[in-house]
Formats: C-alpha cells, structure tokens, sequence
C-alpha cells in the first residue's frame, strides 16, 4: 500500500455550483442537513430557509448524500441530465445521531465532511505510507516512540488494543513484522468510508479490550464503474468497482509491494534476506436491496515476507518471518421502523513461520465470529442496543524457544507443541439517553466467559456528554477486560489458572468545536490488575499491576496562510509490574511526552503536506555487565534497574506533495513524491549488547531517509 504516499487532492478549476433545497414530505424547512458528495467529499450544510449551494468539480455523474438527525439519510445519484435546482426530500427515521455526538476518548470518521480522520486523510498524512494504524497514530492517546505502526493507547501494550474490520477482529491488524516492531497495516484506506477509534472509555459494544478499539467499515454500493491503477517505487496496485445494478457492487483490490527498489534507491540501515516483500487480493459484494437494507461480503488473503539480520549479543542471527492470512466476514444491516438489527459473522485463518537463531515458531490460528446488535429507538431522545458475541478460536503451534536470553545458534532451547481451542461468549446491552439538546448519557453493562479462565466478568460502563454552549464537557468510566493469548494458559510455558485481566479507565475532557474545527483536551487514569506479561525466557507471568495517568491535547483547524493543521500533544505516566522481579517499575510504553503536527495546503492542482513528530524514548532494562558460563559457553546477564533507562528520544520529519490532473472527462492522474525522515535520525528501535555485554549496541530502524515516488490513474 506504499504506492498512495501522495494522494489525490481536487483543486478548485472547472468548479460548478450545485443548488437546491432539503425539505420534508410535508415541505417544511430543513436546516442545518449534512449536503456532501460521496465521491470528492466536497459539502455544506442547509441553511435556516434549508438552500444549499455546493461548488464542486466533481465531473458526473456523482452521489448526493443528505444527512440530518432525526431523518432517514437520502443518496441521489445526478447525471448530466439533472439540471436546474434540486429538492431533496428527507423522511423522518431513527435517530442515529444526537445533538451532542462528541465521547470521551472516541474520534469518528466516515464519509461526512468535517470528520476527524477520513480515508482521505490517511492516505495525504506524510509518513504514514497510507497505513491507517500509522494515521490513527497521530490522534490524542496515542503513543508513537519509534517507527513502528503498532497502536500503543494511554500506556497500554499494543495487545491491549483490538481492530474490527465490519465488526470482524482482524487478528493481525499491523504485519511485516521484526524483531523490532510491525511496519505495514492489514486494510487498504481506499477500501474504507469509515474509521472508528477510541482511545478509552468507549462503550459496553467492544469487548475484549483493555486500552483501545478501532473500527473500520468497508464501502458499500456505487453508481458508476470506478477503477484505480498505481506503480511506485516499491509497488503496484490495481481496484475496480463495478455497479452490476443499481443495488449490487462488486469490488476488487490487488496490491503487491517489494522494498528492493527502495532500498536500491536509498540504501538500507541493514541486510536483509530476503527483502521485505508480500501481496494481497481482496473482493466484496455489497447488495443494497432497500434504502435501509444492506447484505456485505468482504474477503482478503494476504502474504508477507521478511528476513532481516540481527546483532545480537552472541553475533548476528537473521529473522525470517513468512505470514498468510485469510479472512471472510459477511455483514447484514437493516432498519424496520424503529428497530435497527445488524449481524456479522467472520472466519479468520492465520499461518506463520518464524525463524529466530534456534527460535523457531510456526503454525495456525483460526478464529470465527458471530456478532449480532439490536437497536431500539424507543423515542426521538431514546436508544436502547442489546447484543452479543460468539467467538471460537483455536491455536495449534509448535516450536522451540530459548531458555535464556540467548537466540542464537547453539543456545539451549526448549522445544514445545500446543494445540488449542477455547470459546467466548461476551453479551452487551446499553442505553443511549439524549436527555436534551445538551446532554447526552450512554450506560452499559457487558459480560464475558471464556473456556480459557472458566469464570464470567461484569463490566458496567458510563459516558457522559454536556454541551451548554459552544464548549462540551464529557466524562468516561468503565471496567474493562481481556483473556490473555491461549498460549500462555499452556502449562509449560504459562498458567491454566490465570484469570482475565483487568483495567479500570476514567476520562474527563472539554472540547470547543466539532467537525472542521476542533480543540479538545482530555485527562485520563487507568488502573491494571492480573495483567499477564512475558519474562525473558518468554514464559507467562500473572498477577501483574499497574496504573497510567496523562493529559492529550489535540487540535484541528485553519491556521493563517491558507494552512490546515492537525497538531497532538500528551504527557504520560505509567507503571506496571516487571515480570522479571515483580518490581513495581516504568512501563514499556511510558512515553512520558509526545507530539504530532501535520500541515497542509493546496497550491493551484498540487497538495502539499508536512509532518513532524517526537516522542520520549522508551523504556528498557539496561544490563550492566555479565558472568562467564563455562559450562553452556556463554556469558549470563547482570539486568540493572527494570526499565530503567530510556532509548534516544524519537524525531521525524516527513514532507508529501502530489499534483492531481484532468485527462478526459472520465480519466484523472496523480503524481506524488515523498521524502520520509528528511533529515535522516537515526531514531533506535531497541538496544542489543556484544557477546560478553561488556558493549552496548543501539539498533536503528529498518528506514532511513529515502524518497519515494509513483503515479496513479483514477477511472471515475
């Protein structure tokens, strides 16, 4: 997905303006109705007599979405036929959004204007390489210590935090993965009409999860053929969407990317063999059989290879890492009056093989879904959901780890064979109570049991919302839960008796603003117990504690010279118990501050971006010399004070610009480049020791500075 670096930005010749008015069957006014275009997601709102005038440069025919709370959302398509004034008639239907929309720790994206986080924004956010778990690290809560993309939420391990894709768990939502961290996302954006993320506090609907969810939703049905063909530098890629009806669409993705050429381009930081490489197809089905019913098929299968060398402190080793994952998740959607059902139900099959020295591991894990919702609206002000999930998963690897430290060829291992299925079954119900235009109130209540601890836990969850003015106030509360992996309830390596572990979140926030422009702060509290962690013999440890407090400030608006801006910045505390000694010590991921700010701008057919982000380094056990094993040959560590020290602090500096160009009135092009980490840090990923530990060796990312550059043609 390298080869959407520099997205498509409209620009403003050849604009026409849209007119019409939005009004109900009677044919009242509606003022203040979200007007927008599907494909451009160019819009505006109604105003007070309910006209509209959009400019666009949208070449039909193109989709017309009108959204208003309290009304069924309209989609119109317009060709060049329709001209003149359009009245758009709205009909009154379940109210799925409130006066206050805003939640504490929750940022929401789909196809409205105005939204925190689009597809859109994904793909133009420098440095992100179009990776939606890299774009989601830009938002409040999230800490990015390295270049890694995996999601470290409010000083909670990236475990903690769960992707759903259609309502489908994405067993590996960050791939590509070394000894040092994951690299490449699972999901293409352009895939996506919606991206939904909570950094806390969200609701009894997500379970599972200590720290953070992430929900994307795939597109549904369009009304004319669309294609998409892209070569970079280290990629290719092709998509096709094709309407069969007016009410069926089917769409196909295929995405191949080999970092060869990349690396031939701008040099590598270290050898790899092989070259981090892979492909995916992925298709869907989408039958809209009524405005309110909906059936969606999505499938993907996926490959990713990588082998890279790795110092360390018995010499250098190579990790092979070679990953195929299947997914399937049918999705059905309906509104009957005022009861609003969704089902999905999802099947997931990953295969892996990795190599490490004498660590060996490979095998198969499938897991299956049923997830089933029921919305209620009992009156205007008034929701009540009820639902549930069925989750089957089974684990089957075998393998060898090291007993200590070492990893290399010659350290003693310890093989092991592990075969496992386990069943959870977790039921939910909530109330959404818009008890006035200002105040919004969502209580839940969640259980779960899985095969694994044999026991249920009760999770009742609060948010509150109050906005009396231009400024709002929320406020989360919430216990949460989450089964550890099943291969830690394995005798020989963990602990058939650990329970669940255990968060308790508290989140209080004040935001000024929503959509376009916005300004919100939020302090938070977690609190951890029966947390279950790896020692270094990579053996489960339970009975973990630990607790994390920080602030997130985060902006998003205009700035002066025609600028946009996105700016985050926190400041965290956490702490967790060491698995090594049970001492009370800093957490890995206590990144005690960070901050992210991405500007953009059009200038005439060309977007221009600029990202900056830094961060604390993480934290890490130092070791402070070793003993000679005469015996085994090998030098055993001396560890210092648990997490007591800190990688170099983490800087990056990444500028994008693509120039979006009209070919036929049918046909568009793009042309990107990029510079990622312009001014070439070497920021350290992790530290590694010579063989008698005597030296100590900081490990630099897999990237350098390098530029990347590719074009695309768009068939809309």
């Amino acid at each position: 997905m390298l080869w959407v670096l520099g997205a498509v930005g409209l620009p403003a010749q050849g604009a026409t303006p849209l007119r019409g008015e939005v009004r109900t069957k009677e044919g009242a006014a509606v003022s203040g109705a979200n007007v927008f275009l599907l494909e451009s997601l160019e819009g505006t709102l109604s105003d007070s007599t309910g006209r509209f005038t959009l400019v666009t440069t949208a070449p039909r025919p193109f989709t017309v979405l009108v959204r208003r709370v309290g009304f069924t959302p309209l989609q119109r398509v317009l060709t060049a036929a329709d001209t003149g004034a359009l009245v758009l008639v709205l009909e009154r239907g379940v109210a799925t959004l409130s006066a206050v929309s805003v939640q504490a720790g929750a940022y929401t994206a789909d196809e409205e204007r105005g939204a925190t986080l689009t597809p859109l924004q994904v793909v133009t956010t420098p440095g992100a390489a179009a990776d939606i778990t890299r774009a989601i690290q830009s938002l409040p809560g999230v800490q990015q210590a390295d270049e890694g993309n995996a999601l470290f939420v409010r000083g909670g391990d990236y475990t903690e935090t769960r992707v759903f894709l259609n309502d489908a768990p994405l067993l590996n939502p960050q791939q590509l993965q070394t000894p040092t961290g994951t690299f490449t996302g699972t999901v293409d954006p352009f895939q996506l009409d919606g991206i939904f993320f909570s950094s806390g506090g969200f609701g009894a609907r997500y379970g599972n999860a200590l720290s953070g969810v992430a929900g994307l939703r795939t597109r549904g049905t369009t009304p004319a053929p669309a294609a998409t063909f892209s070569a970079g530098l280290a990629a290719l890629s092709a998509d096709a969407a094709l309407p069969v009806t007016s009410t069926f669409t089917v769409r196909g993705a295929a995405n191949r990317f080999d970092l060869r050429p990349l690396f031939a381009v701008n040099g590598a930081t270290r050898e790899f063999s092989p070259a981090p490489r892979g492909r995916d197809v992925s298709g869907s089905a989408t039958w809209r059989y009524r405005t309110e019913g909906e059936l969606k098929l999505f499938a993907i299968d996926q490959t990713n290879l990588v082998g890279v060398d790795v110092d360390d402190p018995a010499g250098t080793s190579t990790f092979n890492s070679d990953d195929h994952t299947q997914l399937a998740v049918l999705t059905w959607r309906e509104i009957f009056g005022r009861w609003a059902p969704t089902v999905s139900a999802s099947h997931t099959v990953q295969r892996t093989a990795q190599q490490f020295g004498d660590f060996t591991l490979g095998g198969r894990t499938a897991q299956s879904m049923l997830f089933a919702q029921l919305e209620f609206s009992a009156t205007g002000s008034l929701m009540w959901r009820v639902g549930g999930e069925l989750e089957q998963l089974r684990a089957a690897l075998d393998g060898s780890l090291p007993r200590a430290v070492d990893s290399t060829t010659g350290a003693p291992v310890r093989l092991f064979a592990y075969d496992r299925s386990a069943t959870r079954v977790g039921p939910f119900t909530e109330i959404d109570w818009r008890a006035s235009n200002a105040t919004r109130l969502i209580a839940g209540l969640r259980a779960d049991r899985s095969q694994l601890t044999g026991a249920w836990t009760a999770d009742p969850r609060l948010s509150f919302a109050w906005k009396p003015g231009a400024i709002a106030y929320t406020a989360a509360w919430g216990l949460y839960h989450q089964v550890a992996s099943p291969l830690q309830y394995d005798d020989a390596i963990g602990d058939p008796s650990l329970p669940s572990m255990r968060a308790e979140q508290l989140v209080l926030g004040v935001q000024l603003g929503e959509g376009e422009l916005q300004f919100r702060v939020e302090a938070y509290e977690k609190r951890y117990r029966d947390l279950v962690q790896l020692r270094r013999d990579n053996t489960a440890a339970g009975g973990g504690v630990g607790n994390a407090r920080g602030v997130d400030v985060f902006f998003k608006g205009a700035i002066p010279g025609g600028f946009t801006s996105r700016t985050t910045l926190s400041a965290l505390r956490a702490r967790r118990t060491d698995p090594n000694t049970g001492v009370l010590a800093r957490a890995p991921s206590d990144v005690t501050t960070s901050a992210t700010t991405i500007v953009e701008k059009m200038f005439g057919g060309v977007r221009a971006a600029i990202a900056w982000r830094q961060a604390t380094g993480r934290a890490y056990t130092d070791i402070l010399g070793a003993d000679y094993d005469a015996l085994e040959d090998r030098y055993i560590p001396r560890y210092g004070m648990p997490f007591g020290e800190r990688l170099p602090a983490f800087r990056r500096l990444d500028v994008s610009a693509s120039w979006y160009r009209v070919l036929t009135p049918h046909w568009r092009s793009v042309l990107f480049v990029s510079v990622n980490n312009i001014l070439d840090r070497s920021n350290v990923q992790t530290m590694t020791w010579s063989r008698d530990y005597s030296e100590r060796i900081p490990v630099r990312s897999i990237f350098n500075r390098s530029v990347y550059f590719g074009g695309t043609l768009i068939r809309q």
